[in-house]
């Protein structure tokens, strides 16, 4: 028997725990066993079966028994600015309308009418009742019926029977969540420990940027795959260690000896990774994110090579920089640093120093906050946000129809606004693109969706039988599947 078609390893339970770990596949207490997921879906240690992305009736069974059990963020609360605002959440053949039904109430109905099940509303817009185009039912927007034309024609039925039907619906750091299951967990316990340790962002002063959709070739876990490492930087992204931005050929074997090294560390539902510099003898012990860190080699002069990094992912990716961050790196390029003050200490400085005096709220972050965050998380199963002080990128993929090899991925960027521009309202329109050449998005963002066909093409080969993963730099990847097995296999 080839090497490629050997059966996989299967992790044993010896290695379960409670705590966030780092360095190995993770396991919990919990878990599903694995001789209760059939073989062909079975993790092994370090490994995921093509067949969790490739197969139908895997995308099936995440569409009956994942999306409909766990948390998934529809929207912001600043897609529903006013009383009547919905946005509607399409996944696994659901729709459901998200709407603000008080200026503190905000609630999510299945989208269905009650009566012949045409859908209420599609998109997102303003009503002030829900009315089915095709018989004129209607609904107020607490789901409470208002109106069944000729309703002494039909079997008799309570208001209450007639109701549109809810789902829970609960809020943090300005997204709005829905759950499809009565009985889930809170979503604060849900998303525990995200809330804490993303807390000094203050994710909930936060805006829309821009928000753009895509139709990818690929599974909907692939496309989130792509971004829950940053082991990929050296072999799609090498131009991000270069003077010359536009040079995007394969990395040099000394770019490579050079890459920054991206641990990654898993928690009971959610993970993420920390990009932390070169990888050290003892880095597995001490390795931790540090924002003033930004180490690129092609620069002697260390303002610019950190000037650089800053305003090469403002003017590319428009994200996780701004223009306040843009204008700090621009000021530090010619700056005398105080002693014994690296550059990109200076910058934060800098950069805080614009943000206080043009009104922004800007607490300090502790070394210990910035190192838990980290770079990255997957909030399970279909988000990833990426913590920053003043802008944040978040990503989110949703299978599209039932073809495993077709997803909707959607990429979001969120600024900071100022105290005074809290309260504020404004018209917000996301951007969608079937092909996402034509979206804009960049030359770092096309490198990554770029690789989506590519790894469906190499995924279908005989050749190929599953992901076989680094056990310290690729483990968001496994925790998905790990924990996803919970809600398709145990009840």
């Amino acid at each position: 028997m080839c090497a490629a078609a050997r059966a996989p390893q299967v992790l044993e339970p010896r290695q379960r725990s409670q705590s966030p770990l780092r360095g190995r596949t993770p396991w919990f207490e919990g878990d599903v066993a694995p001789e209760m997921v059939p073989e062909k879906y079975r993790l092994g240690r370090a490994y995921i079966p093509k067949t969790r992305y490739l197969d139908p009736e895997f995308l099936k069974l995440e569409q009956e028994r994942l999306f409909t059990r766990t948390w998934l963020m529809a929207c912001r609360t600043e897609e529903l600015p006013k009383v009547g605002s919905f946005v509607e959440y399409e996944i696994g053949g659901h729709s459901i309308l998200v709407v603000r039904e008080a200026m503190n109430s905000i609630r999510a109905y299945y989208n269905a009418c009650r009566h012949r099940g045409t859908r209420l509303a599609c998109g997102r817009g303003r009503v002030g009742s829900f009315i089915c185009p095709f018989h004129g039912w209607r609904w107020n927007l607490d789901g409470s019926v208002r109106l069944v034309l000729d309703r002494e024609e039909f079997v008799p039925r309570s208001d209450e029977d007639l109701a549109l039907v809810q789902l829970r619906a609960e809020e943090w750091g300005g997204f709005v969540f829905i759950n499809m299951d009565p009985n889930a967990i809170p979503l604060l316990e849900y998303l525990d420990p995200i809330p804490r340790i993303f807390a000094p962002f203050q994710l909930e002063h936060m805006r829309y940027r821009w928000m753009t959709g895509v139709l990818l070739p690929c599974n909907w876990k692939t496309a989130l795959d792509g971004f829950l490492e940053a082991y990929h930087v050296a072999g799609t992204h090498p131009q991000l260690h270069r003077l010359d931005k536009s040079n995007t050929h394969l990395a040099t074997m000394k770019e490579l000896d050079n890459r920054t090294w991206s641990p990654t560390t898993a928690y009971e539902r959610h993970a993420h990774y920390s990009s932390v510099g070169r990888k050290k003898t003892n880095a597995a012990a001490d390795a931790a994110k540090d924002p003033a860190l930004r180490e690129n080699s092609a620069f002697t002069d260390e303002r610019l090579a950190v000037a650089q990094a800053v305003q090469y992912i403002q003017d590319d990716m428009r994200g996780l920089e701004n223009e306040r961050s843009w204008r700090a790196a621009e000021a530090l390029k010619t700056a005398d640093l105080p002693a014994g003050t690296s550059a990109g200490e200076h910058f934060i400085q800098l950069y805080r120093d614009l943000s206080l005096a043009e009104g922004y709220d800007w607490p300090r972050i502790t070394a210990q906050q910035w190192a838990e965050a980290g770079t990255a998380w997957n909030v399970f199963p279909n988000t990833i946000l990426l913590p920053n002080q003043g802008s944040v990128f978040g990503y989110r993929a949703r299978p599209y129809g039932g073809d495993p090899d077709r997803c909707l991925f959607e990429i979001f960027s969120l600024d900071q606004v100022p105290v005074a521009d809290y309260d504020k309202k404004r018209d917000f329109k996301p951007g969608f693109y079937e092909d996402y050449r034509e979206a804009g998005l960049g030359v770092v963002f096309n490198q990554d969706l770029a690789n989506a066909n590519e790894v469906t093409v190499g995924m279908h080969s005989p050749s190929f039988d599953g992901h076989r993963l680094s056990e310290e730099q690729e483990m968001t990847i496994y925790n998905h599947h790990r924990v996803a097995d919970r809600f398709l296999w145990a009840d």
